[in-house]
């Protein structure tokens, strides 16, 4: 991958050829609330301006993140002007021939620190305040415009050259530098390896300037910089055609449109689905691979966290197409607007809460191993909500009583299995696997047993994990008893099922005596609870060593059986009631 992403680099580079010195100018990237101009004739002045207002005069560069500005132009902090000052006119030098360094030593004598500290003391609390200095009203950068251009030639230049060849030509003189530091110095032939501590590529001059011209385009420019999922990412084309400024220039169209809206932020991936059809019914999608660089840039430093290589525009349509199909959204419900939440919509977030693996199993080639990453996820979303890792976990007792409806929905749970499945990121079955297709009718004169024997036997996880079916029959025990309980003044039951916060195998056989010890209690009777309590002997009975659950599943199935027994009982008609 380190070939293409030079590559990539370089393409952008020639791309860009006629904006190289624009492409290092930092003043539109960086945070500016003022200007601060000061004349170093007149240093009893100062003027104040937006940064719009002045932006042409100026070039803002910092060389290094230790090696200062540029030019005497950079953001103010009092007790380092003189340290700042120091290294501009530092590097200004290096830049200018020897007449030229002569012209900007006597600037720079006349230049009195402290005077300037004092006449920018009222104005030392504006937060992003940059300083620039001027001499008879013109800025540095306007009197020595050599510097910028000398320092965008200068800065790929290596500490040797030998001959050899390039990445791109076969013959030529290498030992450039294009300032990428994540890459190897065993790119280089070993006689260079053993002298230099630079990290270099084998390039020429040339070719260095356009690869780092390409890196700071790619970078530092917004038309690169897109969302998906609540995370930055920049998108790295590899074109198989030669006209590629005009691709370059579509991109940065799109990056424009609706930027400045707070709802365009949130719902950003449709940036990248307009792109994608486009490529698609243009018929470049077998011409442009899209390559997704997750990364964080502050200042000069670049944290990377991961590359999805590689992807074509037809699967980016046609994972779009799925999640619009299946009422898929990408972002957690908790970014969204309430007014603007759909009911029918499956926010994916909500489940899992890592933007990147997301985008991974969408666009990349992760997968998902075993069912058990996806029952954690499903537990989360019942027990958590917005499966933050720091969420307060939500009291049992709320949960059986059915007060968080949207996350105890188990057909939009299904849809969220159904959804990976058609992606093709799992290699299990996943089928009906929390609820069947066709929904179990409640039926006049079947009692609960009667459907919870067809759920047994049409739910995946039901069906293959006997277990399963005890803890399906706990939640709808105790969702009855809970609701008689309630109905007589009691919450006993509720306080200790928020007390253990959550089912296992350990404490099933106690949470059974805890139901059955309330019953007894409050004189429970009835056909329902008699169904009930014949059911789960049943169910016990089945039961052997080797069945066992996860504590994942058991909770799982202990809410659904709660949840199910109110469905049952909210549609039965009305003559069957006869208890609770």
């Amino acid at each position: 991958m380190m070939a293409d992403l030079v590559k990539i680099f370089r393409d952008v580079g020639v791309a860009y050829r006629d904006e190289a010195l624009q492409d290092y100018n930092q003043i539109d990237v960086k945070t500016i609330e003022k200007i601060a101009l000061v004349d170093i004739d007149d240093m009893d002045r100062v003027e104040i301006y937006d940064k719009e207002a002045i932006r042409s005069r100026l070039f803002l560069r910092v060389t290094s993140s230790n090696g200062g500005n540029l030019y005497p132009f950079f953001f103010y902090t009092p007790d380092k002007l003189k340290e700042a000052l120091k290294k501009a006119f530092k590097n200004m030098r290096r830049y200018l021939d020897e007449a030229r360094r002569e012209e900007l030593r006597k600037f720079d004598e006349r230049i009195d620190a402290d005077r300037i500290e004092a006449l920018l003391e009222p104005y030392k609390e504006i937060k992003n305040l940059y300083l620039a200095l001027t001499v008879d009203g013109k800025t540095f950068y306007e009197l020595f415009p050599e510097v910028a251009q000398n320092y965008a030639q200068k800065v790929c230049e290596g500490v040797f050259t030998k001959r050899g060849a390039s990445y791109f030509s076969d013959d030529m003189v290498i030992g450039y530098d294009a300032g990428l530091n994540f890459c190897s110095v065993n790119e280089l032939p070993k006689p260079l390896q053993k002298i230099t501590k630079y990290r270099l590529l084998p390039l020429g001059r040339d070719e260095a300037c356009l690869v780092k011209q390409g890196f700071v385009k790619l970078f530092e420019a917004k038309i690169f910089r897109f969302s998906l999922f609540g995370l930055n990412y920049y998108l790295l084309p590899t074109l198989f055609f030669e006209e590629k400024r005009h691709f370059f220039d579509k991109l940065a169209q799109l990056s424009r449109e609706d930027s400045g809206s707070a709802e365009s932020k949130v719902m950003a991936e449709k940036q990248l689905q307009r792109l994608a059809k486009g490529l698609v019914g243009e018929r470049m999608g077998k011409k442009v691979l899209l390559s997704f660089l997750f990364a964080h840039k502050q200042n000069n430093a670049i944290d990377l966290h991961h590359l999805i290589e590689d992807v074509a525009p037809s699967r980016i349509v046609r994972a779009f197409a799925l999640m619009d199909e299946d009422g898929m959204e990408g972002k957690a419900s908790r970014f969204i607007k309430v007014k603007n939440r759909e009911l029918h919509r499956v926010y994916l977030g909500d489940y899992i809460e890592d933007g990147l693996l997301l985008a991974k199993l969408i666009f990349g080639k992760e997968s998902i191993p075993t069912m058990p990453l996806l029952e954690r996820w499903v537990a989360r979303k019942i027990f958590y909500g917005d499966n933050r890792e720091n969420g307060e976990r939500r009291e049992l007792s709320e949960i059986v009583h059915g007060y968080y409806i949207e996350d105890i929905d188990f057909k939009k749970h299904q849809r969220f299995l159904d959804f990976l499945r058609k992606l093709g990121v799992v290699g299990f079955n996943v089928n009906d696997y929390l609820h069947e297709n066709k929904e179990v009718r409640m039926q006049e004169g079947k009692r609960f047993s009667q459907l919870a024997k067809e759920k047994f036997e049409a739910v995946e996880l039901l069906r293959q994990k006997p277990r399963a079916r005890e803890f399906y029959v706990l939640g709808a025990l105790a969702k009855f008893v809970m609701d008689w309980q309630y109905q007589n003044g009691s919450d006993a039951l509720q306080k200790y099922l928020d007390g253990i916060g959550a089912l296992s195998m350990q404490n099933s056989d106690r949470v059974f005596r805890k139901i059955y010890e309330a019953s007894r209690k409050y004189s429970m009777y009835g056909s329902d609870y008699d169904d009930l309590m014949t059911l789960y002997a049943e169910v016990k009975e089945t039961l052997k060593k080797e069945d066992i659950v996860s504590i994942d599943q058991a909770n799982i199935a202990f809410v659904m059986g709660a949840v199910d027994l109110k469905t049952y009982r909210e549609n039965r008609p009305k003559k069957e009631e006869n208890n609770g």
